[in-house]
């Protein structure tokens, strides 16, 4: 079991540099990008629209409604158990 282990780790160490070094060999072989051509004269766009300015958050005038206030949720309550091991 011994020589078993020892061979499966030899194997994987090996495949991994040797699947490493493949890999960066094919990379460095690859077919380079080509050059940017100049583009013919570019077209000229319309401005963008502004938008709005953003309403401030500390402004309570905005419009937003307003979350009713919750009630108090006691702590004292029963807890859910299960019958677990």
């Amino acid at each position: 079991m011994r020589h078993y282990k020892l061979g499966l780790r030899l194997w994987i160490a090996l495949s991994s540099v040797v699947g490493f070094f493949g890999g960066w060999a094919l990379l460095a072989h690859s077919p380079k990008p080509v050059p940017a051509v100049p583009q013919p004269a570019q077209v000229e766009l319309a401005p963008l629209p502004t938008l709005a300015p953003i309403p401030s958050l500390n402004d309570r005038t905005n419009g937003f409604q307003q979350l009713p206030d919750l009630p108090p949720v006691s702590m004292n309550s029963h807890r859910l158990r299960t019958g677990g091991s």
